[in-house]
């Protein structure tokens, strides 16, 4: 399909881009004054696309709203991230307009045509949705990670929006928040679960009756027996040394931990998997990078850096639960001695060196204690 062959291609080039519309020119210069490279960041969509537009402009995907909520939190402060401070510059600029999901790669992962000029309904999802999702989420799915399979939905040939609707990526407008819009990913009343689509396995089989609010009072989220490891980040945020530049990074880590709900208001499950994010104490204290002056986290162990996170690599049939002849005893039920397995236990909560790491305090909520 060429551009002039879709509903956008009956239009002029001005129509989107701008620039003399008379043809009365006599040169390149002449020919493209006034032309805006990405009308998409300039609203060029929005005398066509009104209502997806507005809810854009004020969806997760657009403003980062769960990030600067986090922040919020642990700064204890309502901050500030405007375009000219570090946040803006570094990580707002990952996300995009409509153009950038529609037409071309990102300009964070360096731009450029998917299919030409031609605009596209359905993003692509290598190109597009990987390009920005691709370190945790696209490798997870395309099965990328060492030792593990690709994950089974995109195994029969189910690409992102399979999932991720149209409505809750612009953004569904159904927030009740008092700031009127979402500020956890998991709000989202649009977004999908397993249950949306699996809620008719429930009976199926032994593990089934167990784990989802069956036999026991022990509701697990499914991914605690359907994923693989995951990539898990450590101090990817701290400056180095107490300098002004530079990072201290460390190596991400590929395992699995289970660990307790750590948003049980927004998902209802007592276990679940967690995943160690990539902030550390030391994240702020940059002059100029966050705010002028830098900016301190003393509410830090407030909230867990261990956090619930549903990695995209589910198989059937994984380490925590296939039947190898005991069950799944050895590798949930029976790890009193255990202590570096699948459960999040107080001992990950100290280095090599058996010191205590920065974000202890943070994450007690979150351990299991117990054993089952």
């Amino acid at each position: 399909m060429s551009e002039s062959d879709t509903n956008h291609g009956s239009l002029s080039c001005q129509t989107c881009h701008g620039g003399p519309s008379n043809g009365a020119f006599t040169g390149y210069d002449d020919a493209h004054e006034g032309v805006v490279n990405d009308p998409s960041m300039s609203g060029a969509c929005e005398d066509c696309h009104e209502e997806k537009v507005a809810s854009a402009q004020n969806s997760l995907h657009t403003n980062l709203w769960g990030y600067k909520a986090a922040i919020d939190k642990r700064c204890g402060c309502d901050y500030d991230t405007g375009e000219s401070d570090g946040f803006g510059l570094r990580c707002a600029g990952c996300h995009t307009g409509c153009g950038e999901c529609h037409i071309s790669r990102p300009n964070s992962v360096g731009g450029g045509f998917v299919d030409g000029h031609v605009i596209k309904k359905t993003p692509h999802m290598t190109d597009q949705c990987e390009a920005c999702h691709g370190s945790r989420i696209g490798n997870d799915y395309e099965g990328m990670t060492e030792g593990n399979q690709m994950d089974i939905h995109r195994f029969r040939g189910k690409n992102c929006i399979f999932c991720h609707s149209g409505q809750e990526l612009h953004g569904d407008g159904l927030s009740t928040n008092d700031s009127g819009h979402y500020e956890h990913r998991y709000e989202v009343e649009s977004a999908p679960t397993c249950e949306s689509c699996h809620s008719s396995v429930q009976d199926t089989n032994n593990y089934h009756n167990a784990h989802w609010e069956g036999w026991t009072d022990v509701n697990l989220q499914c991914q605690v027996c359907h994923s693989q490891p995951y990539k898990n980040c450590t101090t990817c945020h701290p400056n180095s040394a107490g300098e002004d530049e530079g990072f201290t990074i460390h190596p991400s880590v590929i395992q699995l931990k289970i660990g307790k709900n750590t948003i049980p208001d927004l998902r209802d499950y007592d276990y679940t998997i967690v995943r160690h994010i990539p902030v550390h104490p030391d994240s702020t204290f940059i002059e100029d990078m966050w705010s002028p002056g830098g900016l301190e986290l003393p509410n830090y162990d407030d909230e867990p850096t261990w956090k619930y996170s549903s990695p995209h690599n589910v198989i059937r049939w994984t380490e925590q639960c296939v039947d190898s002849g005991e069950g799944c005893g050895s590798s949930c039920h029976d790890q009193s001695d255990v202590y570096k397995g699948y459960y999040l236990r107080e001992i990950d909560l100290y280095d090599d060196l058996e010191q205590a790491l920065p974000d202890y305090d943070a994450n007690h909520s979150v351990i299991i204690e117990e054993f089952h």
